[in-house]
């Protein structure tokens, strides 16, 4: 084979071992779905991106499609909320209430305020 074929065929393997279910997030910490969402048309998954897990990203999905319907990102110091397509927005000049144990009884309660549920 030649060099350039090569190049597809790394890119197509590349492409396909980031988009498994296996797939690690930012700096290679593991995704974890929080259990308990409901509409189980839904999925809740989280991330920590390092920081002592004080910078994370949870986002919300359609089960089915795989599709963001919202997230909430923090990057230690601020939240951020996307809603849809929208752009991200500043929803919080702090992360203070997601740094104590029930971090993930928090977290479901932000999205459904965020989502008026």
């Amino acid at each position: 084979m030649n060099a350039k074929k090569w190049g597809r065929i790394s890119l197509l393997a590349f492409i396909l071992s980031a988009s498994t279910e296996q797939a690690f997030a930012a700096r290679g910490k593991p995704i974890t779905r929080i259990d308990g969402w409901k509409p189980t048309t839904e999925i809740l998954e989280y991330h920590s991106c390092g920081m002592a897990d004080m910078c994370w990203v949870a986002e919300l999905k359609n089960k089915k499609t795989r599709k963001r319907i919202a997230a909430l990102r923090c990057n230690g110091e601020k939240l951020f909320s996307i809603l849809g397509r929208e752009p991200e927005k500043i929803a919080a000049a702090n992360c203070h209430a997601f740094e104590d144990k029930d971090k993930f009884e928090q977290i479901p309660r932000a999205f459904r305020t965020l989502l008026n549920r």
